[in-house]
């Protein structure tokens, strides 16, 4: 099992765990307690143990090795994950948001929600926040855009706990207030959605092979022309298979090199571009001779030896 799919998986069955027992807890005592914050904040919690599950499963599958159905690879199962994930979480913002507004409009008179979900949002916040903390370096330390937004899941979890705490306190410290308990469901159905739609649309970006940003495409390509023999490259480009790379251009070598010369010179560029980069899946070469017809607006020439 490879690092990226070992430590993935660890970080995510790590969240599952916590997920179960902080929804668990959130919705037994957000009802006990008439909270409609916390219920809302635990129910959140409950889409992200579907969220885990889903990126458990897309780590997974991404990593399945090449089959003739599927020649590239399975990695675009990590952006379906990602998928499935933004739109559990848009999906739970529209429920919130409605029964908050419905709450609201309707003047439904609330009881004061008791202190033990005050307690339970605070515990619940810190423990978040640490775990965001150490999913988001996982994420980092791995590559894996899919591992970055189960972190953010966990921050939109802490800021839901953070907002429960506060609509509690505010209810018990001023009673005429306790419609905040349902103010603050609202406010905390619009961040979440915002957040999701990130999300949502970063997927979507990755299914229509959107370019990566273009300090990402200067990182991949700055080795290049460091391999001796490259006289120039262009038309490079790039693409996202899940949480992995896949790049390809024009190299440009000398006009007198021979077939087998410039099938090694690229061989090289190749190699190196692979062991420099190990979110590069894939990288295909077009050798050409460096000649002025084969010179573009988009390319850069000069070899560094």
């Amino acid at each position: 099992m490879s690092t990226v799919k070992q430590e993935g998986i660890f970080t995510v069955i790590l969240s599952l765990c916590v997920n179960i027992v902080l929804a668990s807890v959130k919705c037994s005592v957000g009802v006990i307690a008439n909270s409609h914050a916390l219920i809302a904040d635990g129910i959140h919690s409950l889409t992200d143990i579907a969220g885990d599950i889903a990126a458990i499963i897309g780590i997974r599958l991404a990593h399945v090795p090449k089959d003739d159905d599927h020649p590239y690879g399975h990695y675009r199962f990590s952006t379906l994950a990602t998928l499935f994930i933004s739109t559990l979480v848009l999906s739970f913002c529209i429920g919130l948001a409605w029964h908050s507004l419905k709450n609201l409009v309707q003047g439904n008179v609330s009881e004061i929600p008791g202190l033990a979900a005050a307690w339970v949002a605070g515990i619940a916040l810190i423990i978040k926040e640490t775990f965001y903390q150490f999913a988001r370096r996982q994420a980092e330390k791995l590559g894996s855009r899919l591992l970055m937004a189960n972190a953010a899941d966990h921050r939109a979890d802490a800021i839901a706990s953070l907002l429960a705490l506060i609509a509690v306190v505010i209810a018990n410290t001023r009673p005429e207030w306790v419609a905040v308990d349902k103010v603050i469901g609202l406010v905390l159905a619009g961040w979440l959605g915002a957040e999701g739609i990130k999300l949502f649309k970063s997927a979507c970006a990755d299914l229509i092979d959107t370019a990566p940003e273009e300090k990402i495409l200067k990182d991949l390509s700055e080795h290049i022309l460091a391999v001796p023999g490259t006289k120039g490259f262009h038309a490079f480009r790039a693409r996202r298979v899940g949480d992995r790379f896949e790049i390809d251009f024009h190299l440009q070598v000398g006009e007198t090199a021979t077939v087998a010369q410039g099938h090694a010179i690229a061989g090289q560029v190749k190699s190196d571009i692979l062991r420099l980069h190990p979110e590069v899946v894939s990288v295909l070469v077009h050798v050409e001779p460096d000649m002025p017809e084969y010179r573009k607006c988009d390319g850069h020439h000069g070899s560094a030896h």
